[in-house]
């Protein structure tokens, strides 16, 4: 297959073989903004390491420019669905100096979060309780993500359980490395008193490096 990379207006595009433009799924054009985005993907297609990998750059570009409005709408339930549950919010924990530990962490994020978007988050404190709240603010910020944002966000959210941790990555007031610290302070922490699980471990690895990848694509798209 012979992939040319094409400019148009603020947008690079592919050539198939000199013949057609390279499409996703749904019949939308497969386009990026940043020309290193583009030479990335004709290096992955042509290398065809995409096809398993669901946070390869390739496949994460697929699923932006392929996104409908109808797929959109979904995908912004969603993350409501997941904030309502947000691991920065929960605080189920019989062992005081781990809650101690996760208010200290995490507090300032549900704070800052709640004023940025005029919410009134509440903490959960059972498995079984979530809750619900107006999002109109969060809704119209949500509304002026393009494509390739959205897909982080909610790729992230998905990922971590944390809409609000996910939100700050987005704003770059986070890296990826802390992400995956905060996400996983309870583990951490049972992890110095209790010791490492060798199957955590590479469940742990592998959570990073989805991280890793998502943030290398986060990368390509500003």
């Amino acid at each position: 297959m012979n992939i040319k990379i094409l400019k148009g207006k603020n947008r690079y595009y592919f050539l198939i073989d000199k013949k057609k433009k390279l499409l996703t799924p749904n019949g939308n054009l497969l386009e990026v903004s940043r020309k290193t985005h583009a030479e990335i993907i004709v290096k992955e297609i042509k290398k065809q390491i995409q096809s398993k990998d669901p946070n390869s750059i390739v496949n994460l570009t697929y699923f932006s420019c392929n996104l409908s409005l109808d797929e959109k709408e979904r995908i912004k339930k969603k993350l409501i669905e997941i904030l309502c549950f947000d691991i920065v919010l929960f605080r189920c924990f019989e062992d005081k100096e781990l809650e101690k530990l996760i208010n200290k962490k995490l507090n300032p994020f549900m704070d800052k979060f709640e004023k940025k978007f005029k919410l009134n988050l509440t903490l959960i404190f059972s498995i079984v309780v979530s809750h619900n709240f107006k999002s109109k603010n969060f809704n119209i910020y949500l509304n002026k993500l393009n494509n390739y944002q959205l897909t982080v966000l909610f790729k992230l959210a998905t990922l971590t359980n944390s809409v609000i941790l996910s939100y700050f990555f987005l704003i770059k007031e986070i890296s990826y490395n802390a992400l995956f610290k905060l996400t996983n302070l309870e583990y951490n922490y049972q992890q110095k008193r209790w010791g490492v699980v060798s199957e955590q471990m590479q469940i742990e690895k592998n959570y990073y490096e989805s991280l890793k990848k998502i943030s290398f694509f986060f990368k390509n798209i500003n």
